[in-house]
């Protein structure tokens, strides 16, 4: 059972503040001194940088390595509890290339969730998801945790699936970047109000960096490369919500 974070005036407004710009514009950037809090930042988060290490390979290639693990937040409570199962599922809808299936990954780390980093980071996307009227909390609430590293080797290409503008099947989806190496080319957020017409385009660089994204934009990431020859990688967790 994961706890929750003692709420305090603050951070509830901080939390309806970024709910409210999300809903209008169906996008937030969330600058990473919201997810420091009073911990020692600097142990935790290079434990939680060594774990994307020890990441298994996404058997659908692309230059992904990643786990995956599920809490449940049961109707009008905020205390989630660990999944027993940690199935994924995309809809061909949504991912045309790798949705339709379940699709099998190694759990995440004890030590990782452990983390007080990891717990401070996904309460406060709690906080920031229930001021919003994207899931409804009066049902059973799924948080959906992606651990994935892009990495590449010079001359190649890392993606995501899909790889071009979609949207997700979860209502709210919390990208948070842990690590960056300095020769990573590409890695940068497409926001696009339509597949034809793309508006912005965001780079998360430093760790924590946190990008939030509901359905009423479409969104893409482009490829990794390399911009020598040295190994290049992109560290990230997503947060989902979904029913």
């Amino acid at each position: 059972m994961l706890k929750t974070l003692e709420v305090n005036n603050s951070l509830e407004d901080k939390a309806r503040i970024y709910s409210e710009e999300l809903e209008n514009n169906g996008f937030l950037y969330i600058n990473q001194t919201f997810y420091k809090g009073e911990i020692d930042l600097k142990e935790d988060l290079a434990k939680a940088q060594e774990s994307f290490e020890t990441l298994e390979a996404d058997p659908k290639g692309g230059g992904r390595y990643r786990a995956h693990s599920r809490y449940i937040a049961h109707p009008n409570s905020l205390e989630l509890e660990l999944d027993v199962t940690n199935d994924y599922f995309q809809s061909k809808e949504y991912n045309y290339d790798d949705g339709g299936i379940v699709r099998k990954f190694n759990p995440i780390s004890n030590s990782f969730l452990d983390n007080k980093l990891i717990s401070n980071l996904i309460n406060k996307d709690l906080h920031i998801a229930t001021s919003t009227n994207l899931v409804n909390w009066e049902d059973k609430v799924t948080i959906g945790l992606h651990q994935v590293r892009y990495k590449v080797e010079a001359g190649e290409a890392s993606y995501s699936s899909p790889v071009w503008l979609h949207r997700d099947d979860e209502p709210l989806v919390f990208v948070h970047l842990f690590d960056l190496s300095e020769n990573a080319l590409g890695g940068d957020n497409l926001i696009a109000s339509s597949v034809k017409q793309i508006d912005q385009v965001m780079r998360l660089g430093k760790p924590l960096e946190t990008l939030a994204l509901g359905q009423k934009v479409f969104h893409a990431v482009t490829p990794l490369g390399s911009s020598n020859t040295e190994v290049a990688y992109r560290d990230i967790l997503l947060v989902t919500f979904s029913q």
